[in-house]
């Protein structure tokens, strides 16, 4: 199994962290709730949205972003599909008013000439705030280790635009192995090994004074855990 009886519930207007080390099953949780499944996968369970879509911001946003288009096209395609309800005279204007919205929002700067840009001329930072920008109407947002190899600014920069999509009411799912950030963001952490959920709770009793002697040992030297055996048997399609 890869994962076994993994059950998670996101509020609106909050931020559920998912962390545990490498292996822990973390990401393949997060595409689960996406309706990813690895090849000849067996899958039970049910994933419910109330309303609107879910969003994703991979750890590397290039693999999301088309690279043969331009960033500007990318944004309007997104603008377009949100205002097609209106009459045909005003969608126009109405879709550029909500890309200088979603770049100002994502605190994209550059204008005219970021939006002229391929994505492989953006930034790694600037990559992941244009997929920031995509997603306008998402009401979950699963963000995988969305602040991996970011430097100090622009980690900032992401920390604060995913609290303040939770503040606006998204349900907000980080997987994330920072644990830095996991106490800046989370209102409730949920720790895994090896495809199960050892403990889960509200984020301060979890991250300030652990039940289970795995998260005792993840939060005591951040990075350095072993990841013991696994108690589960793998299964290979």
């Amino acid at each position: 199994m890869l994962l076994d009886r993994v059950s998670l519930r996101l509020t609106a207007g909050t931020v559920t962290a998912l962390v545990g080390a490498s292996g822990s099953g973390r990401t393949t949780t997060g595409l689960a709730l996406l309706g990813e499944y690895p090849p000849g996968a067996r899958v039970t369970g049910e994933v419910s949205v109330d309303g609107g879509v879910v969003g994703y911001v991979p750890q590397y946003p290039a693999a999301v972003l088309n690279p043969v288009r331009r960033t500007g096209a990318l944004l309007y395609d997104v603008a377009r599909q949100q205002v097609r309800q209106l009459p045909r005279p005003r969608r126009r204007a109405a879709a550029r008013q909500r890309v200088g919205a979603a770049l100002a929002d994502a605190q994209i700067t550059g204008g005219e000439t970021l939006l002229r840009c391929h994505p492989h001329q953006l930034s790694g930072g600037q990559q992941q705030r244009v997929v920031l920008a995509q997603l306008a109407g998402a009401r979950i947002l699963v963000a995988d280790e969305p602040t991996t190899g970011q430097d100090a600014l622009t980690r900032r920069r992401v920390v604060g635009r995913l609290r303040a999509l939770a503040t606006r009411g998204i349900a907000v799912l980080l997987l994330s192995h920072d644990l830095d950030v996991v106490r800046e963001l989370a209102d409730e952490v949920v720790v895994m090994l090896g495809g199960r959920v050892v403990e889960q709770g509200a984020a301060h009793p979890v991250l300030d004074a652990p039940a289970h002697p795995w998260t005792r040992e993840l939060l005591a030297e951040p990075g350095t855990a072993q990841v013991p055996a696994p108690a589960l048997k793998w299964c290979c399609p």
